[in-house]
């Protein structure tokens, strides 16, 4: 009985240390089709199911990604809820990437973003598991797919990710995109404005407005090109960068070097090293967006 009491205990003991395992993302599986539009298409008609497409694009504008932004209600309310720094897990992005004649359908693990922007919330947290799983089960269903479900990307645990720095900047040096324009619409006005005619590059991709909030989701291909350069085109479910708009009127981004360490860290610092200016050029770039 003994022996079978410390058989259980190790068990669990096991799965709860698997469970603390964090990665950046997850490779759902690959459907062989050297047809990557009817892929996406497959794709996208998958999420139908429990989830709404809000957009997608070519990060980098390379017509072998693709990035879809999409919605699951459940998760963007609990975010909701919570606001503040949680703001900037709401992007559910589903990437596709083509290699050769087979696509690759993978997705950003909102359990990795939720435990680096709102550590804690115990709520939100169960949520993320929920939508994970959910994720992986629309996402099964994609014509011809051959299931993996191999966590890929920066190998880190919930204590870790939640007091993440790089070169000292974290959630708390998030900076100030413009000015303080008194509401949230006046903001969100100035800001599409500024983006439709392609201010330093800058395109918008989505749009989730929230009650007192909303996150905008922004493009820039010579900045992603560059990235890719760091870590690899698997990881296009990066991008795009958000910008979280609050109901005072402030336009909010993180900085750069703490936003490409969450999401490329897993390439090892001789890459960031090659690279060390881009983190900067993004920051500015941004910050030219509104004067």
């Amino acid at each position: 009985m003994r022996k079978l009491l410390l058989a259980i205990a190790l068990f669990f003991f096991m799965v709860g240390t698997s469970l603390a395992d964090l990665r950046t993302f997850e490779l759902v599986g690959a459907v062989s089709n050297p047809d990557h539009a009817a892929v996406v298409k497959s794709v996208e008609s998958a999420l139908s199911n429990g989830f709404k497409v809000l957009g997608s694009y070519n990060p980098g504008s390379i017509s072998d990604l693709t990035v879809i932004i999409v919605e699951y209600k459940p998760y963007f309310d609990a975010v909701d809820k919570v606001g503040r720094y949680a703001f900037y897990a709401v992007p559910l992005r589903v990437g596709v990437q083509k290699r050769g004649n087979v696509n690759n359908v993978m997705f950003v693990n909102p359990v990795y973003l939720v435990d680096a922007f709102a550590k804690g919330k115990s709520k939100l947290e169960k949520v993320a598991e929920q939508t994970k799983e959910a994720l992986e089960n629309a996402l099964s269903k994609v014509k011809g797919i051959k299931v993996e479900n191999k966590p890929f990307g920066y190998l880190t645990t919930p204590d870790e990710i939640g007091n993440w720095q790089m070169m000292g900047q974290s959630i708390y040096t998030i900076y100030e995109i413009g000015h303080k324009y008194g509401s949230l619409d006046n903001a969100l006005k100035e800001l599409n404005a500024s983006l439709s005619k392609g201010t330093n590059g800058w395109k918008k991709v989505y749009e989730i407005k929230f009650k007192d909030a909303a996150v905008v989701g922004v493009t820039n291909p010579k900045y992603e090109k560059e990235a890719f350069q760091i870590g690899g085109a698997d990881h296009l479910c990066a991008f795009p960068i958000e910008l979280v708009i609050y109901d005072n009127g402030k336009i909010k981004a993180l900085p750069e070097m703490y936003r490409m360490s969450l999401y490329f860290m897993d390439a090892g610092m001789s890459a960031f090293a090659a690279h060390m200016s881009m983190p900067g050029e993004i920051d500015s770039s941004l910050k030219g967006l509104l004067k």
